[in-house]
């Protein structure tokens, strides 16, 4: 049975954020592209809210618009959609051109675009939905953190 969340919840999920911010990133592909019914509130999926979750990161921290965010906004969706093993640490390089949304590992990069780190993106997610995130570290008594734990 897969997850479903109407805009109430994805707006809580990203912290409260207004339903007309929300409606403005449902203007962009793919979310724009998704079929609705008419008289149905709008379902969206854990990776939706994965996608919308980037793109208010890439509002709030990077300063983006709506104008930079249309092109990239469906290859954040596609790159999510893609399976693959996630890691403690996934960091995600988004081409201002939007295509080729792609995890960097030791890629050089050399074109202009935004990094960001999508394992962090997914423990907020995870932290709504009450899944415990992973420990990172642990600290002892005195103070000193034990890591790899």
């Amino acid at each position: 049975m897969s997850l479903s969340f109407t805009a109430k919840d994805v707006c809580a999920a990203l912290g409260g954020i207004s339903r007309s911010r929300l409606h403005g990133w449902a203007q962009l592909p793919p979310f724009s592209e998704m079929p609705t019914q008419e008289r149905s509130a709008r379902r969206f999926e854990k990776t939706d809210l994965l996608a919308l979750a980037a793109l208010q990161t890439l509002e709030e921290r990077f300063g983006a618009r709506a104008v930079q965010l249309e092109p990239v906004s469906a290859g954040i969706h596609q790159y999510l959609l893609t399976p693959r093993h996630t890691l403690a640490e996934e960091w995600v390089f988004i081409p201002l051109r939007g295509d080729g949304v792609r995890a960097i590992q030791t890629l050089p990069i050399a074109e202009a675009g935004w990094v960001i780190d999508m394992a962090r993106e997914r423990e907020r997610i995870d932290l709504y939905l009450g899944v415990a995130p992973p420990q990172r570290e642990l600290f002892l008594p005195g103070g000193a953190p034990l890591a790899g734990v």
